[in-house]
């Protein structure tokens, strides 16, 4: 969620309704009466028991007593009941849920500070924390890094993964990419100064007590080490920029708390130190451990974006991913020509070297951590009882304070769902909240899924299939038999978002996914069935719950509010239904700190809401049968404020038109009952309106949304400019065509071509014919660049040649973009293009290697216009053709191999046919070469008749070590394949060589 850079200052005017909260609810739940507890019990028995009575009631009346005497009337009943049972079971579903959050409040136990202690001053596991950032203001992250910086953990490293565009389009999105950059080099270095001190005088202590006990002295020391560390943080609280509640709250509540913590145990230290009370020596060096866990921090930046190795998929999920990929690695970068790439480096050569943790702590930039956060967590999952657990977390809380309306109404639902999320855990229906969690690393590699991209490895930990990916990998780790723990104290923070605009935007993310992945639930239930476990039906029903529970009372409500359903459907008994419901949340609201009467705003609240609710779950039903994802589309600002959706605004204003109208009938025709329903509506709907949008800024929206309507800004023409000086490659005169650009790996890389754009010499030809309508891109200028696959001697494991394969910009692939240039009349161009570009490439690759190039039937049989190109090569050179491809006269000294062969009759005719240099054999006759001993006797068979014929065969797509070990046990001699080394820019060939 992105916030605004012009939030309130904390004394600025504050709305009426405001919060007037000044202190967060405590760490620690205080244990609920055994009274509340009988209330809630009875409130789930109460709205259960009333539910089944209308059930039966309307049944008997409707269907046994035959008032729905049509097939209207009937069709009526029936959707009522469903819509009816659909409420009460989304109110079931919170009441079950707060039952089980009081029973975990009462039986938590703190772990008690000494056993932080002691976790400290042993060997704690290591652990990374990734802050994803797209686009924040300065002031958020640096909030969100000095809270991950103070967390009282030993080697801690924090990485803030910088996901902004890499070319900004205007002067504050550089601006926020440059501070962004810098944070974590200017926290780091804050840190810098009071860590030496307290290392040096941890090491003094130990060097000094290695013989001898800890004196009062080293009391003394040690508690001036704790005052320097107190006013270190008063500082740096002070110089805390203050902006709105946030800003205080992490001064006060994080940085100033920490600070009066480390000043108490000063004072006992000092108290200790006077009183003549000496401390075992291993006692200190548990104090000064904690210290150096404070302040002791490595932090660092990584920008996926400037990689074209990594996905750039624009979500969280992705940015998370890329980075948790590269863990446990060491990598250099490589110039590519569509940029730079991250390779694995060998021994030595790593230029980012990225550990591989054992926990991995992810923190939203708009968060913020209590300083215990990781230890807490980290201790709890170290424990034998949570050894399978592979995600904790603790629920995030609103900021107390916030200065508007909406802000504290979305603050009070986020409490609430505290609450919720807490009581889950209690029935195993914990679900992973993507705002602040620890993961266990292990956990993440056995859902880690790999696909590609291009010759791309893209991981995938964090499922981007939907916008809610926390819960998608939740079932994800259920599946994998993992269990996720929600611990139950309040030590994460995360902000609301500050205007309707932006709240929609995270309301319909919050709305979208969950009926997307809703039946991978049963993967989860059978993974554990077939493991002999039992299925809990509370457990199945929160989840599902969870999951859908948006899209189905979204969906009922506004079916009861706009359907004039039949009058003796509408039983007064239906409020016993909501009552309990609705009695319950005023009292958690009362429980949190805010007011009874906020449930009526928040129910308003939601009213308003139910467009954009609505929105994201038909977003992810179209994604159901679309297999397209979800994307957001960032609106428009009006003085730093976003904007609403013109449906978002237009949509409650036709809600309350309905319910003005529904009122104003159910006067006429005296339906007192629905009235009542009816008016509360109209009240709540219109009362949202105005408090939480504001008229103002509702007619602001329009007119804004009209004005981008009405003048849409006309691009200018693009100018035609003299083209740049490029590096070119001379072209024959011909059917070749001519060169547009040739740019270089590097720019001090003459040797070797790179990208390449070409256009065809047959201009006035290709005009009479109609452009391709199927193509995105008219391929009046191809752009491509050229990688080589290295062939090895499957014996001796050495490289004795390269085959040339070509990648397009765009990622079209080649057979595509010939396809796409023989429809416009260009494949000999094209064709030839690839040709030379590999010739020009190859010069780098390294001497005494020969080079294979692909040739199309087309551009085989104009032996006139190939020959020139072939003279070019400086090296020896095979053109590998189509198996069923005629054979020309060619040059001496370029040989034959036959591409994607067979182990059959057919490949066997033609080595007698065409009596070829090689033969390839393709994919297709690998398959199961390991296991199958008829296809090893086939293969031996042709590497015998080929040796007859002085034919080399070459076996291509060796994926596995044991395919490898088969083929050159059947005699095979020389192998390529993904296995043996990947495509990559002629440079990194040589490279890979050297």
């Amino acid at each position: 969620m992105q916030r605004n850079s012009d939030q309130r200052k904390p004394g600025a005017p504050r709305q009426w309704g405001a919060d007037r909260r000044t202190v967060p609810h405590p760490l620690v739940a205080p244990p609920v009466s055994e009274g509340r507890i009988a209330r809630g019990r009875l409130a789930i028995v109460l709205t259960i028991a009333v539910w089944a009575c209308y059930i039966i009631y309307t049944i008997i009346q409707q269907f046994v007593a035959g008032h729905a005497n049509s097939a209207r009337l009937v069709v009526e009943a029936i959707v009522y009941m469903v819509v009816v049972t659909g409420l009460a079971a989304s109110a079931t579903a919170y009441l079950i849920t707060r039952i089980g959050f009081f029973y975990r409040s009462r039986a938590h136990h703190r772990a008690p500070r000494i056993a932080l202690d002691n976790f400290l001053a042993g060997d704690t596991p290591s652990m990374t924390v990734l802050v994803p950032s797209y686009q924040e203001d300065e002031r958020v992250i640096r909030t969100t890094l000095l809270s991950a910086a103070l967390q009282e953990y030993t080697g801690l490293r924090v990485v803030l993964l910088i996901d902004d565009p890499q070319q900004p389009r205007t002067r504050i999105a550089r601006d926020q990419l440059l501070a962004a950059r810098a944070l974590p080099g200017k926290i780091e270095a804050e840190f810098a100064a009071p860590y030496a001190r307290f290392q040096a005088s941890y090491e003094r202590f130990v060097a000094d007590c290695d013989d001898r006990a800890a004196t009062v002295e080293d009391m003394r020391t040690l508690a001036a080490d704790y005052r320097f560390a107190v006013g270190w943080l008063y500082g740096l609280g002070h110089r805390q920029e203050m902006t709105d509640h946030t800003d205080v709250f992490f001064a006060e509540h994080i940085v100033g708390r920490l600070a009066e913590d480390l000043a108490t145990i000063a004072e006992a230290l000092e108290n200790g130190a006077g009183e003549q009370a000496a401390l075992p020596k291993e006692r200190l060096v548990q104090l000064y451990r904690r210290l150096l866990a404070i302040f002791g921090v490595t932090m660092t930046s990584f920008e996926r974006k400037r990689y074209v190795s990594l996905s750039h998929e624009p979500n969280k999920a992705m940015n998370l991913n890329s980075y948790i990929g590269l863990m446990g690695g060491s990598y250099q970068e490589v110039a590519t020509p569509v940029g730079v790439a991250l390779v694995p480096a060998v021994a030595g050569r790593g230029e980012l070297n990225v550990p591989d943790p054992d926990y991995v702590l992810t923190l939203d930039a708009d968060s913020v951590l209590l300083p215990e956060y990781a230890l807490r967590l980290a201790h709890l999952l170290e424990q034998g009882a949570h050894a399978h657990d592979a995600v904790a977390q603790t629920p995030y809380s609103a900021f107390p304070g916030s200065a508007s309306r909406i802000e504290r109404i979305s603050g009070a639902t986020t409490d609430i769902q505290h609450i919720v999320h807490q009581g889950m855990t209690h029935y195993d229906a914990t679900f992973w909240v993507g705002a602040n969690a620890v993961l266990r690393k292990k956990a993440l590699d056995d859902i880690c899924e790999v696909s590609y991209e291009g010759d791309w490895e893209i991981r995938r930990y964090i499922q981007d299939r939907t916008v809610i990916e926390d819960t998608e990998s939740t079932i994800d780790l259920g599946v994998h038999g993992w269990t996720l723990f929600n611990y139950p104290e309040r030590l994460a923070y995360s902000a609301t978002p500050p205007d309707f605009g932006s709240l929609c935007i995270q309301r319909q993310r919050w709305a979208n996914g969950g009926l997307l992945i809703l039946s991978r639930l049963k993967d989860q239930f059978r993974a554990r069935r077939d493991k002999g476990k039992k299925n809990r039906f509370g457990e199945l029903f929160l989840r599902v719950n969870y999951m859908a529970s948006i899209f189905w009372s979204s969906v009922c409500l506004v079916v009861m509010l706009a359907y004039p359903f039949n009058a003796e459907l509408l039983n007064p008994i239906l409020l016993l239904v909501s009552v309990p419901y609705f009695l319950m949340m005023s009292a958690d609201l009362k429980y949190l700190g805010y007011k009874r009467i906020d449930v009526l705003r928040i129910y308003g609240f939601n009213l308003i809401l139910l467009p954009v609710n609505l929105s994201g779950s038909f977003a992810s039903i179209l994604q159901l049968l679309t297999g397209e994802k979800s994307a957001f589309k960032r609106t428009p600002k009006v003085r730093n404020r976003t904007t609403a959706a013109t449906a978002y605004l237009l949509l409650p204003i036709a809600l309350i038109a309905l319910c003005a109208w529904t009122a104003e009938r159910d006067v006429r025709l005296h339906r007192w009952d629905n009235l009542v329903f009816a008016g509360l509506n109209l009240l709540l709907s219109v009362y949202a309106m105005v408090a939480f949008v504001g008229v103002g800024n509702t007619i602001v929206d329009f007119a804004t949304h009209l004005r981008n309507w009405l003048f849409r800004p006309v691009k200018p023409k693009r100018a035609t400019s003299p083209a740049p000086a490029v590096t070119t490659v001379a072209a024959p005169t011909g059917a070749i065509g001519d060169w547009a650009s040739v740019l270089h790996y590097r720019s001090d890389s003459g040797g070797s071509a790179g990208l390449v754009a070409v256009r065809s010499t047959h201009a006035e030809a290709r005009a009479t014919r109609p452009a391709p309508l199927s193509r995105s891109n008219s391929f009046e200028e191809f752009t491509f660049f050229t990688v080589f696959q290295p062939i090895f001697e499957l014996g001796s494991g050495e490289v004795v040649g390269y085959e040339a394969l070509t990648r397009f910009a765009d990622g079209t692939s080649p057979q595509e973009g010939l396809q796409a240039a023989r429809a416009q009349g260009m494949q000999i161009d094209l064709d030839a293009a690839l040709i030379r570009a590999a010739l020009a490439s190859a010069h780098a690759l390294p001497e005494g290697t020969w080079l294979s190039v692909n040739v199309s039937g087309d551009l085989l049989r104009r032996p006139h216009e190939l020959e020139p190109l072939l003279a070019e090569a400086g090296r020896p050179l095979i053109l590998e053709i189509a198996d069923g491809a005629d054979l020309p006269e060619l040059p001496p000294g370029v040989r034959i191999a036959v591409d994607d062969a067979g182990a059959g009759y057919d490949s066997l005719a033609r080595v007698e046919a065409l009596k070829p240099a090689f033969l390839k054999l393709g994919r297709a006759a690998l398959a199961g070469v390991e296991d199958e001993g008829a296809r090893r006797a086939a293969i031996r068979s042709l590497v015998s008749f080929a040796g007859e014929h002085d034919c080399t065969v070459i076996a291509e797509g060796i994926e596995t070590e044991r395919q490898r070990d088969a083929l050159a046990a059947c005699g095979v001699p020389l192998g390529q394949g993904f296995y043996l080394g990947r495509p990559v820019p002629a440079e990194r060939a040589a490279a890979d060589v050297a």
